[in-house]
């Protein structure tokens, strides 16, 4: 029954994700309320844990805040153990397909000259600071959601 309520998660933050670029928090939270349901006290455990873990990379902006939520609902349906390891193929995924964006629009030179930039930066001040500035418009901004539907069903099918 967990794996349904996933993939459903899943498919609608997908939509979402692709029309507006939002994960809305009415989602979110009618998805948190369902995990205490059905897992209690385990999954509100694991949820915050990994969301005051995830919140760490949404501060550097590595990732959106809807996306930091998303892992946090995956972990607590899944556990740590097979929330991990998805959210694991489903970065990998967005690995791929973020290169693949970047080679076909012309962008991998002018990112990965900002990635080297960020990279002198943090070790010349000695402190982690926001990766870049985005617009919810930039271009450089692609959907995470997706790709971790197509993580989780590869990883119902394969682990």
């Amino acid at each position: 029954m967990i794996y349904y309520i996933v993939g459903s998660m899943l498919v609608i933050t997908t939509f979402t994700d692709i029309l507006w670029r939002k994960i809305p928090n009415s989602i979110v939270w009618g998805y948190f309320i369902l995990g205490i349901f059905t897992l209690h006290f385990g999954f509100a455990i694991r949820f915050l844990v990994a969301l005051f873990l995830f919140s760490i990379l949404y501060h550097l902006k590595f990732f959106g805040a809807g996306d930091v939520k998303l892992f946090s609902l995956l972990i607590g349906f899944l556990g740590t153990y097979e929330g991990m390891n998805m959210t694991f193929i489903a970065i990998v995924l967005a690995s791929i397909g973020s290169l693949i964006y970047m080679l076909l629009s012309g962008q991998l030179f002018i990112r990965f000259n900002m990635l080297i930039n960020y990279c002198m930066r943090v070790i010349a001040t000695g402190k982690l600071e926001r990766y870049y500035e985005y617009d919810r418009i930039d271009k450089c901004l692609i959907p995470m959601v997706p790709f971790f539907l197509a993580g989780f069903i590869l990883w119902r099918c394969f682990c």
